[in-house]
């Protein structure tokens, strides 16, 4: 099968490798589509976002990584009889599978385990491979092949996995009916988010951007303001409209040190602000930001659950992904897609999804 293969770092190559056989618990699928998420960028930069994000530590990534998680697509094979019939059908891929034995599975934290594989993450646990879906077949395991019982696009259906990560953001985040929402970094994730508190009934949504495209979008998509930090201090302008007392969720999707310190700015007292974007940059930060009981976190990918929340709010058209997939390319054209996904604002590009 043809397959995008991450020889190192920014060499990207096609090349003709064994199409997967599943094992026992596993499922063989024909990718539908398979989103470029900005791990994948990361991992393409020679980063390694996974164990940044989950662990805080650096790690080196192997060759010959076959990268891509946001992944739909269509079951043709199964590594056991039990599975046949479920050959044929459209399906969503929960991305990972954690140990099931550690501290924090048993806790139901499966987002946390460190014996978890990742599919188009590769060995950079020192585990099996796991090939992602840069390829025109992938082998996920049967249980996190997601049915889509509804006439939804392969394109919006590899997005079910970035709007998981927003479902898990805004839970951590403890948005409640008729919190104010500042969402920092109107990309996909940030686009998914503000959809996702609006639907756990925040009444108010501030979506801060540098770029105009983003915040157009985000407009369309239901966010109360729309602020371009480029030209005006989105913490002033938060506690204008909020009569100074500021929001009560801050969902941060940049994590740069300048909008950590703003982001808790512009929190309310008990208040909480979520990092989805973990750096090794240092933060100088004066720790009265914290007081009156501010909280700051990070949310770290999403819970099994949280997968099938996404799915309804697919499915019920509470959340939109159509407005911001602004590039779709063929597989063999895999390298212009990821020259698109580095340099989003000259190709005025969103999200890039891949179709094999």
């Amino acid at each position: 099968m043809l397959a995008a293969v991450l020889k190192r770092p920014f060499t990207l190559e096609l090349e003709d490798v064994p199409k997967p056989t599943p094992r026992g618990d596993e499922v063989l699928i024909k990718v539908g589509a398979c989103g470029i998420c900005g791990s994948d960028v990361r991992y393409f930069q020679g980063k390694n976002p996974w164990a940044l994000h989950t662990l805080g530590v650096e790690k080196p990534n192997p060759p010959d990584m076959i990268l891509g998680h946001e992944v739909s697509g269509t079951i043709v094979e199964a590594g056991d009889a039990k599975f046949e019939d479920r050959i044929g059908e459209k399906v969503g891929v929960i991305a990972y599978k954690a140990c099931g034995r550690c501290k924090f599975c048993s806790e139901g934290r499966h987002n946390l385990c460190a014996n978890v594989l990742h599919i188009g993450h590769d060995e950079a646990w020192g585990f099996k491979p796991s090939p992602g879906g840069m390829a025109e077949y992938c082998a996920v395991w049967e249980d996190k092949a997601v049915r889509l019982d509804w006439p939804v696009s392969f394109e919006e259906a590899s997005q079910l996995d970035g709007l998981a990560v927003s479902v898990h953001a805004a839970y951590r985040a403890q948005v409640k009916p008729g919190d104010r929402v500042a969402v920092i970094g109107s990309g996909p994730i940030g686009l998914m988010i503000l959809q996702t508190v609006k639907a756990f009934g925040a009444s108010e949504v501030f979506a801060i951007d540098i770029w105009d495209k983003p915040l157009d979008i985000a407009q369309k998509l239901g966010a109360d303001h729309t602020v371009d930090s480029s030209k005006e201090d989105p913490v002033n302008y938060i506690l204008s409209k909020t009569r100074g007392w500021g929001v009560e969720a801050v969902v941060n999707t940049v994590g740069s040190p300048e909008t950590v310190v703003d982001g808790l700015k512009m929190l309310a007292r008990g208040g909480c602000q979520v990092l989805l974007a973990v750096t090794s940059d240092t933060v100088q930060l004066d720790l009265r930001l914290l007081a009156g009981e501010r909280v700051l976190t990070v949310s770290s990918n999403n819970l099994y659950p949280e997968y099938y929340t996404a799915v309804s709010l697919l499915k019920t058209g509470r959340v939109e992904i159509k407005p911001f997939i602004t590039h779709v390319l063929p597989l063999e054209e895999v390298k212009e897609a990821f020259r698109i996904a580095l340099n989003k604002e000259e190709y005025g590009a969103l999200k890039v999804v891949i179709k094999p």
